[in-house]
């Protein structure tokens, strides 16, 4: 009999912030698949405690906008899982954040689907959720909106329109476009920053003036509305 693929989200970097539904399908699964990117670190020292001995496949996942080359990078992480499941060991992908939210693994999820094989999704807390924390402020209240908005794409600027409280993910290497487009908008000044959420390296910013440009990748703005 086939494993089952699990899609674990590890949240954002803090151990404490694992959820028990994580922590059993990491303590049940025969091996840890980890996406091959700039958390990968990050997320084996979340999981570390409750996969010692296990066996770890490293998935390729460049950070590129390049097609051609991420169906490539699928395909191969693909094939390494599949050559787990059919052994029927079920494997655990295990991703910051939540799976559901810009992860690499729900690309993977949809491949594996359709070649048969049963998969689950695991929600993990959200690094904009965990950040809200941080700041010690709501996302939303009553009819406010809530988008969110990766930082580093074209219409980015665009969405800084719509209504409600706006979040812009992995926003580190773009700050220095984000500072100028919130400043055009008039939101600068009602925009936080958190940086590295749940990591040991965090830092929470109530104002972007505080904000340094060469921030960390793993950066959170959370622009309340006017």
């Amino acid at each position: 009999m086939n494993g089952v693929l699990y899609g674990v989200g590890v949240g954002p970097g803090d151990p404490k912030m694992l959820t028990l539904q994580a922590v059993e399908v990491l303590q049940m699964a025969d091996v840890i698949a980890v996406p091959d990117t700039k958390g990968e670190k990050t997320a084996m020292k979340v999981v570390g405690e409750y996969i010692k001995d296990k066996a770890v496949v490293y998935c390729p996942m460049p950070m590129t906008r390049d097609s051609d080359l991420l169906e490539k990078s699928h395909g191969i992480s693909c094939s390494l899982i599949e050559q787990e499941l059919l052994k029927g060991n079920n494997v655990a992908f295990i991703t910051l954040g939540d799976p559901t939210i810009y992860s690499t693994y729900m690309n993977i999820q949809r491949i594996m689907d359709n070649k048969g094989y049963i998969t689950r999704t695991i929600p993990g807390v959200t690094s904009f959720c965990a950040s809200a924390g941080a700041l010690n402020i709501s996302l939303c209240d009553r009819e406010e909106a809530l988008h969110i908005i990766p930082a580093s794409y074209d219409e980015t600027e665009k969405l800084l329109e719509l209504k409600g409280t706006k979040v812009l993910m992995k926003s580190g290497k773009s700050l220095t476009d984000i500072k100028v487009a919130l400043k055009r908008k008039g939101l600068f000044q009602f925009s936080r920053m958190v940086e590295c959420c749940g990591m040991e390296s965090q830092r929470v910013y109530k104002s972007l003036d505080e904000v340094s440009d060469d921030s960390s990748y793993f950066s959170i703005i959370i622009v309340k509305d006017k």
